[in-house]
């Protein structure tokens, strides 16, 4: 992490939302790469986006959010980004739902294997259990952090991250930024119900509402990590080295 000067208080959700609004185009960015996120290719280009508006606010710039210039630094930026989430977040929670899955096929086809109906229980909480505490030790978000410091990233998918958000001194500060931040995610995720609720009925012009939505559902997240960005630097701040 930085070696940024000790901070006494994180700041707040809407302290983080003013920060990342100040920008008057901050709206017009958020569809801009909500759109490039629609195409899936042009995920990274978001996501390096986000990245940049990070090591802004590391800076200390007033309006971290950065202007439209230099895509494929930037979309470079966003693979790696990607990568670590990949690493900290997806890999593991497959990799646990495999196993839990053949776990649970092994007690299923056993001679006096218990319920099935328990077992697709288990399975179905030790899948869950898994991306869910991935995310709330904010893992991810330290090792962006930490990319973002140090520019090397196998230091940032280092087990020395995993091990440093677990310290008895570091998780509470974490945990909270982490509840924290879980409001910024709403607005995506209430259009994610409606994306969802759109698949289930046939309309007229669906595939465009549908395709409008999306654009809506990825510009929201785009906007969330902003937000979280702000919150996780500020942890940082407060954390120092």
């Amino acid at each position: 992490m930085s070696s940024s000067r000790r901070q006494p208080t994180t700041v707040t959700l809407r302290e983080a939302v003013t920060t990342v609004c100040r920008d008057r185009s901050w709206w017009l960015l958020c569809l801009g790469y909500g759109g490039a996120a629609t195409t899936l290719i042009g995920l990274p280009l978001a996501a390096g986006f986000v990245m940049e508006s990070m090591d802004n606010s590391r800076r200390g710039f007033p309006t971290p959010l950065p202007p439209w210039s230099d895509p494929s630094t930037r979309y470079l930026a966003g693979l790696l980004a990607l990568l670590i989430d990949l690493t900290f977040f997806v890999l593991p929670a497959i990799m646990g739902a495999l196993l839990s899955f053949c776990v649970g096929i092994t007690l299923v086809l056993s001679a006096r294997g218990p319920d099935p109906t328990l077992v697709i229980l288990w399975i179905l909480l030790l899948t869950t259990m898994l991306p869910i505490g991935l995310f709330m030790s904010s893992v991810a978000p330290v090792a962006r952090l930490r990319f973002t410091d140090e520019g090397r990233i196998e230091r940032a998918l280092s087990r020395d991250v995993l091990h440093w958000t677990l310290r008895p001194d570091v998780r509470p500060t974490l945990l909270r930024a982490r509840l924290v931040s879980l409001p910024a995610y709403l607005p995506a995720l209430g259009l994610v119900g409606v994306v969802i609720a759109m698949i289930r009925f046939t309309f007229p012009g669906q595939g465009l509402l549908l395709l409008a939505t999306t654009w809506l559902m990825m510009a929201a997240l785009v906007f969330a990590h902003l937000v979280v960005v702000q919150i996780y630097v500020a942890t940082e701040r407060k954390l120092g080295p």
